[in-house]
């Protein structure tokens, strides 16, 4: 038998945490941080339905990733060959770096 790393969940940082710390840090009120996030999101959802990458700068990118069974030719291949649709995550340099030294 071998042992393996696994990540553990210390606790979670919810929406309403977050909006405070940010408006402590700021100018902006906790209500008003909440409304950009939830704004930042919902755009964010538009974004990736219309198959844009959604570019976070410093945090990273958020693009769909499809999985699917392959056709004999492209002219065979149709959405019954869709087989999930998922969000891929590309760190940007800052994240990078930080996993690069844990």
């Amino acid at each position: 038998k071998k042992a393996y790393a696994k990540a553990q969940v210390s606790q979670e940082l919810s929406l309403k945490a977050l909006a405070k710390r940010v408006s402590s840090q700021t100018t902006a009120s906790r209500a008003d941080v909440t409304a950009v996030i939830i704004a930042t999101v919902e755009n964010m959802i538009d974004g990736l339905r219309a198959g844009e990458q959604v570019d976070f700068g410093d945090l990273g990118k958020f693009r769909l990733q499809i999985t699917s069974r392959g056709a004999e030719t492209a002219e065979k291949f149709s959405a019954a060959n869709i087989t999930g649709v998922n969000i891929q995550f590309i760190p940007g340099e800052d994240l990078k770096n930080i996993f690069a030294g844990m």
